[in-house]
């Protein structure tokens, strides 16, 4: 009974009040240093890493207050060897003092893969195998009765043999029978074709490419547009199987226009 008098008097109140100003003191306290301790609200703005080479990021970092660390190495034809060409997280980000950016690197040097076995395929099955191994198909067409048949296979003008380690984008040359020497194919009109496109058609017609002349407009052969061919295209054209067509490719959307006003 007197428990219950006693929490009814003015000295329990006075205590009570005391204990609970010592409570919210003791959390704003506790708050503060977790605040402090992990830098609450202290955010660092992500510089653009890309195209940085290695040699160069440890004075490009040292004054933002972030560290890095170098995760994987990728293989790139397009980019220069040794630099950043991506990370984690995105530039502009908002992150913590002394956080860890992450960076993938282009590798200095291309990875090795084995040789494929390419003879006795046709043609079209050896370039696709090729560049599904991320090499490079030069084709060659040779006097052999197998028409557009893979005869032999070379690298840097030497055979090779199927399961020799190679670099990666290496151009493998390829021997193509084209057979008896008085057959003939139909021209092909190239014209108004990406030159990748007609790169392929000109392999799979049993043709061989010839010189690629580029004007100052091309930056990307592969998207550039063929404005002129030699031979250059009619209905009624054959050539001899293995026969050369010199291709003339640009960017320059002048020439593209007046091609297609040509073809129209």
């Amino acid at each position: 009974m007197s428990y219950f008098k006693f929490i009814k008097t003015k000295k329990f109140f006075i205590h009570a009040g005391i204990a609970i100003v010592i409570a919210i003191l003791l959390l704003w306290v506790s708050f503060k240093m977790v605040a402090n301790y992990t830098q609450h609200n202290i955010t660092v703005n992500v510089p653009d890493f890309t195209g940085k080479p290695i040699a160069e990021l440890n004075d490009f970092i040292k004054d933002k207050k972030l560290r890095y660390q170098i995760i994987d190495s990728i293989y790139s034809t397009q980019q220069t060897p040794g630099t950043i060409i991506k990370q984690d997280p995105e530039k502009e980000s908002e992150v913590k003092e002394n956080r860890v950016i992450y960076l993938y690197v282009t590798s200095m040097l291309p990875p090795q893969i084995e040789m494929p076995k390419l003879i006795d395929r046709s043609v079209r099955q050896a370039v696709a195998m090729v560049e599904s191994y991320g090499l490079k198909a030069n084709i060659k067409y040779v006097a052999d009765a197998c028409k557009n048949c893979v005869i032999k296979q070379f690298y840097k003008g030497k055979e090779i043999v199927p399961g020799t380690p190679v670099k990666k984008g290496s151009v493998i040359e390829l021997q193509v029978g084209k057979g008896s020497n008085n057959e003939t194919i139909s021209l092909p009109n190239l014209l108004g074709l990406n030159f990748c496109d007609a790169k392929n058609k000109i392999q799979s017609s049993s043709l061989q490419i010839g010189n690629i002349t580029a004007d100052k407009s091309v930056e990307d052969s592969c998207e550039a547009i063929v404005y002129r061919q030699t031979p250059a295209f009619g209905k009624d054209k054959e050539l001899n199987t293995g026969a050369k067509i010199d291709l003339y490719i640009t960017a320059d959307k002048k020439k593209i226009e007046l091609l297609s006003k040509k073809e129209d």
